[in-house]
Parts: structure tokens; C-alpha cells; sequence
């Protein structure tokens, strides 16, 4: 699919969905109108039938009223939640259309999940403005987003596992109304960041609203007041004996007011995000899946006599009535008639008690399936991206070319890559040649291939490995930390690793680079054959071309590559094509002359 067609294909979904956006405004006015319409003529009957004396017209013609009011009232709040849902189909492709052109700022960069002691996610750009996570991220809900950020820290080791999840994306990647609904239902409601947590610390809590006094209490006060009422009708009791015994149950509600208050608050104005999280379990559970992942999320789901989707829809409505009691009015009434407060708690508890040790678990479903659509739609806006072959070779990564996914693909220039489980490739060049963008092209995929998603390269095979990198390491004012002190630490890690017996791929950018020239080359060199002798594999990016050298001596076990820049007088060209060997052309003393300074 090329990149025109794609634009077609947004283009049109934009248009169709402002057309639909249109029609829904139409309706919500003309629905406005008619309210309008049933209040005004609903008042003028009342009015006459009830100078008329006509009771039996006037009871018929309020509760018509009210009945059709209401009704209208439902209607219209789906008519404005489905503009909603519209607003959301427009903003999906919007954005995707922006992100076509190359600029994905519009998308949340991860940027609070920067942690410069993590393996690698700081070196090769995982988060932060313009990074692999604001690339790749389309998740609508918090947990989705959590999800793929902890998909992309941890990525997957076992290939069976991998491939699980290549076949759950190939799936998915065909499925763009699916996807795109799926994130409108999630953008559809913003949910806050203690959400999830405050309802999973409540559902571990303890119960206090299940003995039987309660129980029998829920049903025995509702009925008791229905009896009032009609004793109070037919006159067989008074004013001040209805309202005695209203203020019994009032009396009962509030003695254990500050118990409910205080479940309450764990809980409280968290139904909307349940009900959202309902409906997209919901359209997990009514689609027919085929990948071995997406059929086991949908089966994970299913109930003996029910379904997750349903039972979270039960629980919104349940924290919905529970929210009535904010209201004072509501709360005199409510309590007064039918213990409300106390109701439900018991249905409140009774779900906790049936699903506490489940409800976690449909959460992780949601998040696992938010975090699939984003590399999916990666897969689906990049078709010419492949997936790679996981294997157990006597290789790392095997590519017959390979790029960088965040730079466009006209201004990217793909290289071959051979990088053995044994040994080091010495990758050499002048300043801007583009070493470092190699060393996070080969990071950024091999991160892409073990999280299941497709990589930016042909012929693309990958043997799943622990990363660890050293390509930006920054001193520490706070801790008194110089640069090159930094890099030790970094390096010690590292090797303190290694030493445990963890298979670890390295790469490394200008080691030793806080100190002396003299000191960095004995200094590299000795790092070098360390990690050879820790058997270990990896990739070094470095100025000192006197490193190459040790390809003659450990022949087995390093490898030289190199870029190369064309001097022609003052003029400097890069091809940004990785080539066998060692640099031959420096270019320090031309760029500081560019730049003023005397050489």
C-alpha cells in the first residue's frame, strides 16, 4: 500500500465521519425541538384539565408527559454521545494524516517515563519528544499506555512469544474500522491516573455490608414503605406518622455514614470509566478473532452465565446509583424510602466478593489490546516495514537492509546488517557520517522485532537478546558525577551483568570518551577484550580507527565496518552507506573552520 493511497483512505474516513457528524446535529436539534414541543403542549394540558377538574385527564396527561420527556431525554443523550464518538473518528484521522506527513508532536511523547538507568530506552530514544513511543503511541486509555510503555522497557525473549504476538498484529492490521472504533470508545471518556488504581485498592478491600441483618434489611424497608405509602393513601395514617417512619430508615443510613463515606471515596465518580472500559471489553468479546492472542483475550473474558463486558456495565450502574447520595435532595429521598445508601453497598460488595479476582485481569486485556493497535497502525501506515524472521542462529540481527523507522523514507538510507552472537562489529567514521543514527537504527528495531511489530528493513532476522547501551551519558551536578564517572558506572553495570551469565547485546558509542586519547584507546582496547572474554556480543561506534587493529588479532571475534565522507577541498558529502573496513577520512579540522574557528 503506498503512501498515497493511505492518504486516500484517511481522507475519506474524514470525510465520512464529518458527514455523519452533520446528520447527528441535525438530529440532536431536531430532537431539542420536540422536547421543546412536548413541555409546552404538556403545561397547557395540565393547566386546562386542571381548571376543567378533570383528575383522571390530568394524572394520564403528567405521566405522559413525564414518560415521553424522558424518553426524549435518553434519546438525545445518545444522539450526543454518538457526536462524541464522531468528534473522536475525525481527531483518529486527523492526526493520522498529520503523522503521514512526518510530524507525530500532536501525539503524547512518554517524556515522564525517561529513566537514563534503564538498559537502553534512554540512549536510543524510546521516550521523550520525538521518540519511538510518541511514534508508535495510539493508546486511548491510561492502562493502554502504561501497557505499551512497559512493552517497550521489557520486551518479549521467547520466540514463542514473539511470534504470538506477529501473528496478533498481522491480524489486527487489516482491521482499521475495528482499531479506529476501539480508540474512539476510549477517547470518548478521559479518565483520570488514579482511576484504575483507586477501584483495584477498593475490590481487595474487606466487605462490611454482607451479614444477614443487612441483607434482610435492603428488601424488608422498600416494601414497608410501598405499605406506608398506600396505608397513607386509603387514610388509614397520617402526615406525622409517613414522615416517622421515613426518618427510621434516614436514621439507619446515617448511622453507618461514615463507613459508606469512606467506601465511598475510594470509589466515587469512577462508574464513566467503567462504563467505557465495558464497552471496549465488549468489543472484544463480539468480534471473531483468529491469532492464538487475540482468541485467548476473548476467551479470557467469558463468564459462566455472563461476560466481563456485562458485569463492568453492572458495576458503572451500580457506582452510578452509589454517586445519587452526592446529592442532598436525592439523599433524603433515596435513604428515606429505600435505604439506599445501604442497597447499594450490599450489591456494591456482593459484586466485589464475585469478581475481585478477575477484575485486574480484564484490565490487562484492555491495555494488552490498546498497546496491539498502536503497533499495528504502526504496521499499517509503514507497509513497506516487514516482519522479521525470530530464530536461535549463530546471529543477533540479520538484515539485507535496515533503517531508522522515525526518519521518512525518502530521506532515510537503509544498510545491510550482519551482527554475529559472538564478538564485536568496530563500526568507524567521521563526525555526522552517521554512526550514531546506526547504533539506535539497529537498537530501535531490534526493541520493534522482540515486541512482535514489524521493523524497518528487508530480510530482517532477529534473535531475541537483553539489550544494554552506553551512547549518552550525561555527568551529575547533584551527585558531584563527572561524565567520564558516569560511563564507568554505566559500563560496570554492564559488565556486572554479564558476569551473572546474562546474554547481553552491547552498543556502545565513544567509550571512554571524558578522558585522553591515550587513556581512551588502552582504556577501549582493554574494555574490548574484556567483553570478548565474557563471551558477550555487541556493536562499538568510535573516532579512534586504531581500534581496527584488533581485528587482526581477535579475527574470530571483531569485525570492522565503517562511513566514509567525500573531502573535495573545503566541501564534505556524506552517502551515509556503511561499508567493510576501517574510516580513512576524518573531518574535525574542515567543520571547525566551517564554523570560524581557526585550525
Amino acid at each position: 500500500m503506498k503512501n498515497t493511497n493511505l492518504h486516500s483512505i484517511y481522507k475519506n474516513l474524514l470525510s465520512d465521519h464529518k458527514l455523519e457528524l452533520k446528520k447527528s446535529k441535525r438530529s440532536a436539534r431536531v430532537i431539542s425541538i420536540i422536547r421543546l414541543i412536548v413541555f409546552v403542549v404538556g403545561v397547557i394540558l395540565i393547566y386546562l384539565f386542571s381548571n376543567a377538574g378533570l383528575a383522571g385527564y390530568l394524572t394520564f396527561t403528567i405521566v405522559l408527559a413525564v414518560v415521553v420527556f424522558l424518553v426524549l431525554v435518553k434519546i438525545h443523550s445518545k444522539v450526543l454521545y454518538k457526536q462524541k464518538i464522531q468528534k473522536a473518528f475525525i481527531k483518529i484521522n486527523e492526526d493520522e494524516l498529520t503523522a503521514l506527513s512526518g510530524d507525530f508532536s500532536h501525539f503524547e511523547n512518554g517524556k515522564g517515563f525517561v529513566d537514563s538507568k534503564h538498559p537502553y530506552s534512554f540512549d536510543i530514544d524510546i521516550f521523550s519528544e520525538g521518540s519511538l513511543f510518541q511514534f508508535l503511541n495510539r493508546t486511548s486509555t491510561f492502562i493502554g499506555k502504561i501497557k505499551l510503555v512497559d512493552r517497550l522497557r521489557f520486551p518479549f525473549l521467547e520466540k514463542e512469544k514473539i511470534v504470538a504476538y506477529q501473528q496478533a498484529i498481522s491480524e489486527l492490521i487489516r482491521m482499521l474500522d475495528w482499531r479506529q472504533k476501539f480508540q474512539t470508545i476510549g477517547i470518548s471518556h478521559k479518565e483520570k491516573e488514579s482511576d484504575k488504581e483507586r477501584i483495584l485498592q477498593w475490590i481487595g478491600r474487606p466487605t462490611l455490608f454482607q451479614n444477614h441483618l443487612f441483607l434482610l434489611l435492603v428488601i424488608i424497608v422498600p416494601l414497608l414503605s410501598l405499605t406506608m405509602v398506600v396505608l397513607f393513601s386509603i387514610d388509614l395514617i397520617n402526615e406525622k406518622q409517613l414522615l416517622f417512619y421515613f426518618l427510621v430508615p434516614l436514621g439507619i443510613s446515617g448511622s453507618y455514614s461514615v463507613k459508606i463515606n469512606r467506601k465511598h471515596n475510594e470509589v466515587s465518580r469512577t462508574s464513566a470509566m467503567l462504563g467505557k472500559y465495558g464497552k471496549l471489553l465488549n468489543e472484544i468479546e463480539s468480534n471473531d478473532f483468529e491469532s492464538s492472542v487475540l482468541t485467548g483475550f476473548k476467551e479470557s473474558l467469558k463468564e459462566n452465565d455472563s461476560s466481563a463486558a456485562s458485569e463492568i456495565k453492572k458495576l458503572s450502574k451500580i457506582l452510578g446509583a452509589l454517586d445519587s447520595r452526592l446529592n442532598i435532595v436525592a439523599w433524603f429521598f433515596l435513604n428515606g424510602v429505600f435505604l439506599w445508601d445501604i442497597l447499594q453497598m450490599v450489591r456494591l460488595e456482593r459484586w466485589q466478593l464475585k469478581h475481585q479476582n478477575k477484575l485486574e485481569s480484564w484490565f490487562d486485556i484492555i491495555a494488552e489490546t490498546e498497546a496491539l493497535i498502536s503497533l499495528a497502525n504502526f504496521a499499517y501506515n509503514n507497509p513497506e516495514a516487514t516482519f522479521p524472521e525470530i530464530g536461535n542462529g549463530d546471529y543477533v540481527l540479520k538484515a539485507k537492509s535496515l533503517g531508522h523507522p522515525l526518519i521518512l523514507k525518502e530521506a532515510r538510507v537503509d544498510n545491510s546488517a550482519e551482527i554475529s552472537s559472538k564478538g564485536f562489529t568496530i563500526i568507524t567514521g567521521a563526525n555526522m557520517a552517521g554512526k550514531s543514527t546506526w547504533l539506535r537504527t539497529i537498537g530501535v528495531n531490534l526493541i520493534l522485532g522482540m515486541v512482535g511489530a514489524p521493523v524497518c528493513g528487508l530480510g530482517v532476522k532477529i534473535k531475541p537478546i537483553q539489550l544494554y547501551t552506553s551512547i549518552r551519558t550525561d555527568d551529575s551536578l547533584q551527585k558531584n558525577e563527572s561524565y567520564f564517572y558516569s560511563e564507568l558506572k554505566r559500563l560496570k553495570v554492564i559488565i556486572d551483568e554479564l558476569k551473572k551469565g546474562t546474554k547481553l547485546f552491547i552498543i556502545l558509542d565513544e567509550i571512554l570518551r571524558g578522558t585522553n586519547s591515550k587513556d581512551k584507546h588502552a582504556g577501549s582496547e582493554a574494555l574490548l577484550k574484556q567483553l570478548i572474554e565474557l563471551d558477550t556480543t555487541g556493536i562499538i561506534a568510535t573516532h579512534d580507527v586504531s581500534l581496527g587493529i584488533l581485528e587482526k588479532s581477535f579475527p574470530q571475534h571483531i569485525k570492522n565496518r565503517c562511513f566514509e565522507v567525500d573531502i573535495n577541498g573545503n566541501e564534505l558529502s556524506f552517502d551515509y552507506k556503511l561499508r567493510d573496513g576501517v574510516s580513512k577520512n576524518m573531518n574535525a579540522t574542515i567543520l571547525m573552520r566551517e564554523m570560524g574557528i581557526t585550525v
